[in-house]
């Protein structure tokens, strides 16, 4: 049959044939199947002019139809109305990502049921054509946003999480907080955050229930290990019209940056399968200089870990801050391991260092070559090569007990002792504050 208007594919003989009866009225010729599996073939055979579906079948799904028909060059000008019984948004959503007209709920409403197809058919109705939700003000809005606490030439850094995963997440508590990667830089106006790991979710409330309205909100993320991302879909300004979000940071041949955003904020296997109201753009970004706001420089290298992963340096008011939570120092750098001299380089003029410190050295000769520095390496390495004043020892692995973490902080401050050196030495802990006075 070659002119055939509509093909309705369910696996429910009763649902299909009362769909088929509503349309009759309007003249259609149609078909029903109930088998999904056939589903390509047939409609590769009679190439109806709309293909109505049902999601949940034995088989292949209304959306595995639906994608097949939309990938497909010589079938992906048919038209595709999926019908279920969820209610879900995200399964809305899911539809319109995989390339269909429109969605419709059962149980129907009949006489708006014809209606919708026949404006579907005429092209006038259509995902695109629909108004978009007009977003909810959330109910503070109205209120006047927080005033910051910062005057003109301050700045805090705020520790938000500063630990690893291990394959088995510890039971204990820990006065080092278990959250995984997060570090914030504010001003009185700006907010620079340095990954989303699980600690972004307690900045991200803290941020909303202030009501500090920043105009922009900068997220770097250092690379796509799960305790570096796991956070970022239940960060609360990207379900807030109020912000505009910013996320940068550099692609990976496995996996740009634009993919990580993809399937950690707009899947539907997100942790918060809810679409975001804030604006957000996708900066990728490579080993360069960027300035991210007037007065405000971002410069971004290659670190010494597994996987595309950079370390950042933060710049503003007359301040250099450098974030390198994965980052492995050699104990004994040979001339073609560059890395450290790379690193020294990068520091330059650097106050405050972020560093990876993950290991404790009794268990680095095990743990060496596996992206992650030790102690005594990194403290050494800071003492020795560059300008560094504060060292912020960060990522210590989640199995690690608080006295391993005190021993650790023991062994910094052994190094620093014997070289008799001015560096100030702090182990990263959640909800740490440092304040900060511009130049």
């Amino acid at each position: 049959m070659a002119d055939l208007d509509i093909l309705i594919i369910d696996d429910d003989d009763m649902v299909a044939e009362l769909s088929r009866s509503v349309l009759q009225d309007d003249k259609y010729t149609i078909e029903t199947l109930n088998d999904s599996t056939q589903a390509i073939e047939k409609i590769s055979k009679l190439h109806p002019r709309l293909i109505i579906t049902d999601i949940m079948m034995p088989g292949f799904t209304g959306m595995d139809i639906c994608k097949a028909v939309k990938m497909n060059p010589q079938l992906k000008d048919i038209k595709v109305i999926v019908m279920s019984g969820k209610s879900f948004a995200i399964e809305k959503q899911r539809a319109m990502n995989f390339g269909a007209e429109y969605y419709i709920q059962k149980p129907y409403d009949i006489p708006q049921f014809r209606k919708d197809v026949a404006a579907v058919l005429a092209g006038t109705k259509s995902f695109s054509t629909e108004p978009p939700p007009v977003p909810e003000i959330p109910q503070n809005a109205s209120a006047s946003p927080t005033e910051s606490t910062l005057a003109d030439n301050q700045l805090k850094l705020t520790i938000w999480g500063a630990r690893g995963f291990s394959p088995v997440i510890p039971n204990s508590t820990s006065v080092y907080g278990r959250q995984t990667s997060c570090v914030s830089v504010e001003t009185k106006n700006s907010i620079f955050i340095f990954d989303a790991g699980t600690g972004i979710i307690e900045l991200g409330k803290k941020i909303v229930s202030e009501k500090r309205y920043y105009k922009d909100i900068w997220i770097m993320i250092t690379h796509f290990h799960i305790d570096h991302i796991l956070g970022l879909s239940e960060f609360e300004p990207l379900y807030d019209p109020h912000f505009s979000i910013h996320l940068v940071g550099a692609s990976d041949p496995e996996r740009t940056l634009h993919d990580m955003a993809q399937s950690s904020i707009y899947s539907s296997f997100s942790l918060h399968p809810i679409q975001p109201k804030a604006a957000v753009d996708v900066n990728e970004i490579q080993e360069d200089e960027y300035e991210l706001a007037p007065g405000v420089l971002l410069e971004a290298v290659y670190a010494n870990h597994p996987t595309s992963t950079v370390m950042y340096k933060l710049s503003l008011l007359g301040r250099e801050i450098v974030y390198a939570p994965d980052s492995e120092i050699w104990e004994d750098a040979s001339a073609f391991q560059d890395y450290n001299e790379k690193t020294a380089s990068f520091l330059k003029n650097t106050e405050i260092l972020i560093h990876d410190a993950a290991i404790k050295d009794s268990d680095y000769e095990k743990l060496r070559s596996r992206g992650h520095s030790s102690v005594s390496n990194i403290v050494n390495f800071a003492i020795d090569k560059t300008p560094v004043k504060e060292l912020i020892l960060f990522h210590a692995l989640a199995e690690y007990s608080d006295d391993t973490i005190d021993e650790m902080m023991l062994d910094a401050m052994g190094c620093v002792s014997a070289k008799n050196a001015k560096i100030v030495c702090h182990m990263a802990k959640e909800k740490q504050e440092f304040l900060l006075k511009g130049k």
